[in-house]
């Protein structure tokens, strides 16, 4: 059941002239509806702020200017939350008056107007109304806080797993190669198969792990305007780390002018890294490797690709090749811990941008991938 207290659920009631104010609260008491009436409008921003369920307020009770106040208040809500507003009009105005008002009231979002003088009923209907819609907001709030929170404790325990199981992996790892060192030529060959799959599974198991901690950290990438990375730097830094790679598969890099982005230069970095590091260990063996680099602008975004003339990805596959541990080879045919796409996904993510591959078996990739200006 989701999370609510009882002024979340109450409707506030804003209608200091004569008795109207304690008309409406009668007429909610009968369908069983806390109602709190408020002399102002900064009394009624002062018990919204405290928790509401809907507001009830008489058109006459909150000029124009007050309006604006209660839009700024709305605006500042989070973005699960759209308090439900009805404006009790009066009857007999101009057409003019209606339209007027009806447009200043606009801009409250999720609001009704309902023109007196009217039955209880209707009241009560709308009220009814409002409130079911704010319970639905709060169920998405309370949803919302336990993703939030189960994203929070698996996070952490992929960090504390990964941290925590380095050292006796690291300890397998050595005491399996202190063993075929020391004792090597006293055994035998099936015993010495045996040791070295242990060797490498243990490695298998290290790059796992680290692949698991940057998963991590890039899922916590902090809020707010990221600093300005040059692309040239973040590309640079990238083949430098993948040399060997490249000399090994006679790899042509091609890349093009890139542009400033507002990214750490060490998760554009990463991006870059794994990307071109996929196209090099997917290679073909009948063509040479050819690895293009290139940015543009588009709209409102950078657009990066890195496009490569390897084995290509069948269309099927092209989502999943994006999840944790997804892997379409078997490590014997290609080794890898089926994280890197993973990792280039979240970090895009958290800067809000999008990521994706364009590719058909035998035929190359283009993985292309966005970054907000």
């Amino acid at each position: 059941m989701f999370r609510r207290t009882a002024s979340e659920a109450r409707v506030l009631i804003l209608a200091p002239v004569g008795r109207d104010a304690e008309l409406l609260a009668q007429t909610l008491r009968t369908i069983d509806v806390e109602s709190v009436p408020v002399p102002s409008v900064d009394a009624l921003l002062k018990e919204l702020r405290v928790g509401v369920g809907a507001a009830v307020i008489a058109d006459e009770a909150i000029p124009p200017r007050q309006v604006h106040e209660l839009t700024s208040w709305l605006s500042s809500e989070p973005p699960w939350s759209d308090p439900p507003i009805i404006i009790l009009t009066p009857g007999g105005q101009s057409k003019l008056y209606s339209n007027q008002r009806a447009q200043q009231f606009s801009t409250l979002g999720n609001f009704t107007l309902i023109e007196r003088p009217t039955r209880p009923e209707i009241i009560q209907s709308a009220v009814r109304a409002s409130l079911r819609g704010r319970m639905k907001q709060y169920e998405v709030r309370s949803r919302q806080e336990a993703l939030l929170q189960a994203n929070s404790d698996l996070e952490q325990f992929a960090h504390s797993a990964s941290h925590d199981l380095k050292e006796p992996l690291r300890n397998i790892r050595l005491f399996n190669e202190l063993v075929l060192k020391e004792c090597g030529d006293k055994l035998d060959v099936r015993a010495t198969g045996m040791l070295e799959v242990v060797g490498a599974n243990a490695a298998r198991m290290e790059n796992l792990l680290a692949d698991l901690l940057a998963y991590t950290q890039a899922s916590n990438i902090p809020e707010g305007l990221p600093e300005i990375t040059d692309g040239r730097k973040a590309l640079h830094a990238a083949l430098g780390n993948l040399d060997a790679s490249i000399v090994e598969a006679q790899a042509e890099i091609i890349a093009g002018d890139l542009p400033a982005v507002r990214m750490r230069q060490s998760h554009l970095q990463q991006i870059f890294q794994n990307l071109i590091g996929n196209a090099i260990k997917y290679r073909r063996d009948d063509c040479p490797l050819r690895i293009s680099i290139t940015a543009s602008r588009s709209g409102e975004c950078w657009l990066c690709s890195v496009a490569d003339t390897g084995i290509g990805i069948d269309p099927e596959f092209r989502e999943k090749i994006f999840g944790i541990f997804q892997r379409l080879h078997t490590t014997s045919e290609y080794p890898g811990t089926g994280m890197g796409l993973a990792i280039c996904q979240r970090i895009v993510e958290r800067y809000r941008g999008r990521i994706w591959v364009e590719s058909e078996p035998g035929q190359g990739s283009t993985f292309c991938f966005t970054i907000p200006v």
